[in-house]
C-alpha cells in the first residue's frame, strides 16, 4: 500500500525532497533550493513523495495518508501538512 514518506517541492521536472521529520520549510530554505530556485516556492509546488516514488500535491497526499492509516484526517481542511504526520 502506498504511503507518504517525505516532504517535497516540485518545479518543472525537478523534485527536491528531504526525509522525515523534515518540514517543507526545511526544503524551502535549503541552500540548494535557495540557489537554484531563488527561494520563491509557490503553494502548488509543495507536496510529498510517496513510497512508490511519486510526487503528489497536498490534496492527494491527504487521501493517501488516510487510506494508508497514517492519519485519521488532515487537520487543516483537505490538504496534508507535515505536521499531520510527524
Amino acid at each position: 500500500m502506498e504511503k507518504i514518506v517525505s516532504v517535497a517541492l516540485k518545479r518543472d521536472k525537478y523534485i527536491f525532497s528531504l526525509p522525515a521529520p523534515a518540514r517543507h520549510g526545511h526544503c524551502m530554505y535549503h541552500p540548494f533550493v535557495m540557489h537554484q530556485w531563488g527561494g520563491n516556492i509557490l503553494p502548488d509546488e509543495q507536496g510529498f513523495l510517496t513510497s512508490a516514488g511519486r510526487f503528489v500535491d497536498r490534496k492527494e497526499a491527504a487521501q493517501i495518508a488516510v487510506t494508508a492509516g497514517q492519519i485519521e484526517a488532515p487537520q487543516w481542511g483537505c490538504r496534508l501538512f507535515s505536521e499531520d504526520l510527524w
